[in-house]
C-alpha cells in the first residue's frame, strides 16, 4: 500500500517506521523539508510493546520527504495525525491534494465530523486512533508503542477500505480494535484524557501521578466528571467499554491504575514522554469549557484546572511541521487498562 504521512510528529514518525519496516512504500508531507532530517534521518529511540520483554532500540528512520500533496500522486492511504486544533487547517489540504486516496485520521477529535465532511465529503475520510506516544528531545523522538491500534468508519459499517486498512495494521504486527460506534468512542475518550491530564498536571510530575494512588484517584474523579459532559452531549457513557471502569470504587481503579502503570513500561512511557504541554492543556479546557455551556456540574475538575500556558522545564519539540498527535491512558476490553488511559 502506496501511503502519504502527514507530516514528522511523534505519531506519524512512529507509524511511518512501522509501515515501511513492513515492506509499504511511506512518504512525509511536509511543509518544508528539513535538511537534516533529508540527510540523516529520524533517530527513534523506541519501547515497542508489541514485544513487551524486548529492550528499548535505537533506530535511524530514514523518512522520505515531500513538499507537495498531489491528486496525480496515486497514494492508497493518506494517514493525518493531527493535534484536533489543526484539523480545520488540514481538510482543504487533503480535499485539494488526496486524490482517491483514502484519509486515516489517526488522532483525537472533539466536535462534530460536519465541517470534514463539508471539505471532505462523507465517503472519502474514516478514523482511527493511535496507541503510542513521546517526545523530541537531545536529537531523538524518544517513544514507546503499544501492540493495537483502534479503527472505525464513521457509521460502524464493514466497508473493503477498512479491510484493506486493517490488513495494513496487522501485517505493522499491531491488533485492531474496531469500533462501530467511532465518534462516541472518541469523544468518551477525549473526556478521559481531560480528567487524567488535569490530575497529571496538578501532580507537577507524570511519575509522581503515576505512582500516587490519591492522585490517580483524583483523575478517576475527574474522568468521572468529564464523562457527564459526554453524557450531556447524548452519549451513554456506560455502554462504551472504554469508560465502564472509572464507574468503579475509586479507590480500586486508582490502585489498579497505579499496578498496570508499574508493569507496563510501554504503556508508563508514552505518558512519561509527551512534551506537548500545550496541547494536553488545550484537552482539558476544550472539556471544560464544554461543561460550562452545558451546564455539567464539575467541581473536580475545576478544582484541577492548571494556570494556562504553563510549560514544563526541559520541554521538546513536541510535534511536527504540520501535525502532532498524542494520547496516553486505561482500558479494559484491550490489552489492559492502560490504554483506556493512552
Amino acid at each position: 500500500m502506496r501511503v502519504c504521512v502527514i507530516g514528522t510528529g511523534v505519531i506519524g514518525t512512529i507509524y511511518g517506521h512501522l509501515m515501511t519496516d513492513a515492506g509499504h512504500p511511506v512518504v512525509h508531507y511536509v511543509r518544508g523539508i528539513d535538511p537534516v532530517i533529508a540527510q540523516d534521518g529520524i533517530r527513534i529511540r523506541l519501547l515497542d510493546g508489541r514485544m513487551p520483554a524486548a529492550p528499548e532500540q535505537e533506530v535511524r528512520y530514514r523518512a522520505r520527504l515531500v513538499k507537495s500533496l498531489d491528486p496525480d500522486d496515486g497514494y492508497d492511504l493518506i494517514l493525518a495525525s493531527v493535534r484536533h486544533t489543526q484539523l480545520s487547517a488540514l481538510v482543504p489540504v487533503l480535499a485539494a491534494g488526496a486524490g482517491k486516496a483514502d484519509v486515516l485520521f489517526f488522532n483525537n477529535l472533539w466536535t462534530g465530523l460536519g465541517p470534514i465532511e463539508a471539505g471532505l465529503g462523507r465517503e472519502r475520510y474514516l478514523w482511527g486512533f493511535p496507541v503510542a506516544g513521546g517526545g523530541f528531545r537531545d536529537g531523538f523522538l524518544d517513544a514507546a508503542l503499544l501492540g493495537d491500534v483502534h479503527l472505525g468508519e464513521r457509521d460502524g459499517r464493514g466497508t473493503d477500505r477498512l479491510a484493506r486498512i486493517l490488513a495494513l495494521f496487522d501485517g505493522c504486527g499491531l491488533a485492531v480494535t474496531l469500533h462501530t460506534d467511532m465518534l462516541p468512542w472518541l469523544w468518551t475518550h477525549f473526556a478521559i484524557e481531560a480528567g487524567v491530564i488535569g490530575a497529571a498536571i496538578k501532580a507537577g510530575d507524570p511519575s509522581v501521578f503515576l505512582d500516587s494512588t490519591d492522585w490517580l484517584e483524583q483523575a478517576v474523579l475527574a474522568v468521572r466528571e468529564a464523562l457527564t459532559i459526554v453524557q450531556a452531549r447524548g452519549v451513554d457513557c456506560t455502554a462504551i467499554v472504554d469508560a465502564q471502569p472509572f464507574f468503579g470504587p475509586p479507590e480500586a481503579v486508582a490502585a489498579a491504575i497505579r499496578e498496570q502503570y508499574r508493569v507496563d513500561r510501554a504503556a508508563r512511557k508514552i505518558m512519561e514522554r509527551h512534551t506537548a504541554h500545550d496541547e494536553l492543556q488545550r484537552i482539558f479546557f476544550d472539556v471544560v469549557e464544554t461543561g460550562r455551556e452545558l451546564k455539567v456540574e464539575m467541581p473536580v475538575l475545576t478544582a484541577l484546572a492548571p494556570v494556562r500556558g504553563r510549560a514544563r522545564a526541559g520541554e521538546g519539540r513536541g510535534g511536527s511541521r504540520l501535525t502532532d498527535a498524542d494520547g496516553g491512558l486505561p482500558r479494559p476490553r484491550y490489552a489492559s487498562m492502560t490504554e483506556v488511559m493512552i
